[in-house]
Order: structure tokens, then sequence, then C-alpha cells
């Protein structure tokens, strides 16, 4: 899928940024309070004298109440004030057998109505505590050094939200990655997920979605100010969309790495809607996709809210090797390789060319090793290309056709070795099919779902995915 590119001049895709563009002023920050003076505290004597009159008989009870409203140091809303509990009003009822006293509340209402006025004070000064960045309950649970640390807040510099927008109202809003900057054109080329502007999105990934490519897109830049961008290109197969902002912008930029390995060490950083950030190591999985799920993702534990679509994983030295999706029961990430495969072929021919071949495949290595063992004793079978790897043979034979005709009404002849486990027969079968830039898309009924060239023979169960452009 394409949009019409604007301008002249060379970058990722070879476009010029728009001549103008609109920024709106960072917030400025609240004047801080100044501490109000904590009120002085003062007590209430209550004196009786004996019936005598005497000063030598003469009894002194001194009795401290709870402060009153304007001496609660400990419940004031003063930010200067101490952060004291306050102390319950509480006198003798009776005394048990063995000495002990017990206690109970006051009978005074006047002296029970300033306790309580205290303690709603100090809840809400609590409450504000446990809203300080310093003083806030934390999750971390991992161990880091400082130069972990450093290095993380340093890529996250590169990761913003994106918000879209149409007839006013917010479509969906999800993490973008800059991959390009052009201090010359004052311009920036993000990576981001068409889930941005997607505004019908079934649970299946092989149905037809609907995007509003006419949405205003806005990036939410880390000094609080606003940037309208523009869509370059996106991918409706495999879901990946890039934009370009311009405009007085620094930013930095994250690499894409072609190599990602299962079992892989990484972690994970995007933003969520108040552009906080998110970030959790984690490591890839070798796991296949679900039924309704596409044939190009790879897993990772999670989770990520859903504006955590579009973030980056990245490797141990900073490198994005796959951009996130919020999918279930697993979180999902296209490989760096198959992004850069498909942002090549757009900046060459402007579109992409994918053969279609009507199939949903599974790795056998991903099985569990006893089935792996039967596979391997009964049939001499115990590996084969991974699923995702077949993405790249697909994508080079669409390339190698458009090197030749730019014309997508064409079919492909596309080879793959597969292994027929009732016929215990392997064999190459050719599968002539459609190119296209379009979602790969399979319907409820069986025969719609039958690749064409398909000698209606029983379907593989395992495949070696040997395909030959």
């Amino acid at each position: 899928m394409m949009t019409e590119s604007r301008g002249r001049g060379s970058n990722l895709f070879g476009e010029v940024a728009p001549e103008s563009t609109t920024r709106s002023p960072p917030r400025l920050p609240s004047d801080p309070g100044k501490p109000a003076a904590s009120s002085p505290r003062r007590s209430m004597e209550e004196t009786s004298e004996s019936d005598s009159g005497s000063a030598r008989g003469t009894k002194r009870k001194r009795v401290t109440e709870p402060r009153d409203r304007d001496s609660a140091g400990s419940g004031s809303d003063s930010s200067g004030s101490p952060f004291r509990r306050p102390k319950a009003p509480l006198m003798p009822i009776c005394t048990e057998e063995d000495g002990t006293v017990l206690y109970g509340f006051t009978d005074d209402q006047d002296v029970m109505d300033r306790y309580h006025d205290d303690m709603q004070k100090y809840i809400k000064k609590r409450d504000r505590h446990k809203r300080m960045l310093t003083l806030a309950p934390s999750s971390v649970t991992e161990r880091r050094t400082f130069k972990e640390t450093e290095s993380v807040l340093k890529y996250a510099e590169s990761v913003l939200s994106l918000s879209a927008y149409l007839d006013g109202k917010m479509i969906n809003q999800c993490t973008g990655i800059v991959v390009e900057v052009d201090a010359f054109r004052n311009s920036a080329i993000i990576l981001t997920s068409t889930w941005l502007f997607c505004t019908k999105k079934p649970l299946d990934d092989w149905t037809k979605k609907e995007y509003a490519t006419e949405a205003k897109v806005n990036v939410h830049m880390l000094d609080d100010s606003t940037l309208e961008c523009r869509l370059m290109f996106f991918s409706e197969h495999y879901e990946i969309a890039f934009f370009e902002i311009s405009g007085d912008i620094s930013l930095k930029t994250l690499s894409l790495e072609r190599n990602v390995e299962l079992g892989q060490d990484v972690f994970l950083l995007a933003r969520d809607t108040n552009l906080n950030l998110i970030y959790k190591r984690d490591k890839v999985q070798l796991v296949d996709p679900c039924e309704h799920q596409q044939n190009h993702y790879q897993f990772l534990n999670g989770p990520i809210p859903q504006c955590g679509t579009g973030g980056g994983v990245l490797d141990a030295g900073g490198k994005i090797v796959g951009m996130l999706f919020y999918k279930l029961p697993l979180v999902a990430f296209i490989p760096s390789s198959l992004i850069l495969k498909c942002s090549t072929m757009w900046q060459h021919f402007r579109q992409l060319a994918r053969p279609q071949l009507g199939l949903k495949l599974r790795t056998l290595a991903f099985l569990d090793i006893p089935r792996i063992e039967l596979m391997s004793r009964k049939f001499s079978i115990s590996s084969g290309l991974i699923v995702g790897e077949l993405e790249h043979v697909l994508l080079g034979a669409g390339e190698e056709h458009l090197e030749k005709s730019n014309d997508l009404s064409s079919k492909v002849e596309v080879e793959i070795g597969v292994f027929h486990v009732r016929k215990r027969i392997q064999r190459f079968i050719t599968l002539r099919v459609e190119l296209s830039d379009h979602l790969e898309v399979f319907h409820s009924d069986d025969e719609d779902a039958k690749a064409e060239g398909s000698t209606g023979e029983e379907g593989p169960a395992a495949a070696s995915c040997e395909a030959k452009p």
C-alpha cells in the first residue's frame, strides 16, 4: 500500500519534508508553592482543686488534648509541615485484674471532630507523597548497573508517542521509533505500526482491515510539545508505517539490526499514554504464531499495553532487532530484517511485491522434542526452514520480479519442498501465485483459502519450506 509522496530530495524514501509544520509550545512548569509556616503547638490544661482549698492538698491533673484545627501539624496541608499520623485521643476505660489498663476513644465530641479532621488531612498528604516520583511505589525487581541505566535513558530519547485523529476524535495512540534524522532538512523519519490509524482491526490477522490514511497524526515530543507528521509509506500485510516530521527538532536515532536469534536476551522500550517510558527485559521465545496470527511474527513474554505497539525490541548493544505489537497470548514483534527489506523495496520501486502463497505454516523445530524425535525416526525429518525466514524468500522473489517489471497483475512461480506425512513422500511442488502489496486474506471457505496451483491432494503436514523463486 502506498501514499502520495510530496517534495523532492533524498532521505530513507527519497522525499522532501513539507515546508510548514505546526508545533505547539511546551507547557511551562507550574510555579513551586511556598511552604506555609507551621502553626504553633498549643495545649490545654484543666485544673481542679480539692474541697479543702489548702495549697498542700491541691491536686493538679494535666490533660493534653489533641491540637486544634489550626495546630494540626501531622494533618496540616502545609507542604513544610512534618508528615506524621495524628495521635488518637484515647482515655482509660477500665483496668483488668492483672493491672492492664484498657483505653478507648474519648467521648468529647469536639476532640473527636478535630481528630477526624486531622486524619483526613493526613490521608491526603500521604496520597500526595505516594504520587511523588521519588516516593512512588516501584515494581523494579531486576538488577542493573549504572552503565545499563545510562544506556537505556540514552536509547529512550529516540522513543516517542504518536496519536491519530479522525474528525476530531482519537483513533489510537501508540509508540514510534526515530530511525532517521536529516539535520540539513530539519526532518526525521519515525517507524511505527499501522495500528495507529486502523479503524477496523479484527482479532484475526488474516482478515481485511480498514485504515484512515487521511487521519491527522501528531507526534508527542519529550519536551511536551506536539508536531504534526505526514504518512510516507505503510504496508498492510506487515503492519508497518513510516511518518515524517519537520521543523525545529533535535532527535537521536536508533539503528535497525538485521540479526535476531531465538532465545536471545532483549529489552523492550515503549511509551504509555502519558509519555512515561515502558522498559522491560525479555527473551525471544521459541514459539510459532497462533492460527489467527501472521506467519512473520516472533514472540516475547511481555506483556505491554496497546499503546506500546510500535515500540522497539533492542539487543544488548542498543540496536532495534524488531518492532512490538500488542497481541495475545504473547507479545509479538516483526524482525527488523523484514522492516529493512520493505523500506528498501519501497525506496527503489515505490511499492512492495509479496507472493501470496495461501498457506499457514508452522515451524518443525518449535514442536515438542518427542514429536520431533518421532518424525525423525519415522520419516527422517528433523529440521526445516523457520517460518519467519520464509518471508525473506518471498520478498526476495517479489523484488526479483520488480526488477524486471512493475506489473503486479502477473503471477510468479514459487517452488517449495514439502513432505506428505501419510504418503511418506517428499517432493517439490510449484505454486503459481499472485503478487500483491496488500494484506494476504484467508476466507472462511476452505476452497477460497487454497493457493492457486494446488493439486487438490492432502496438504503437507510438514514442510521443509525451501522456496525457489
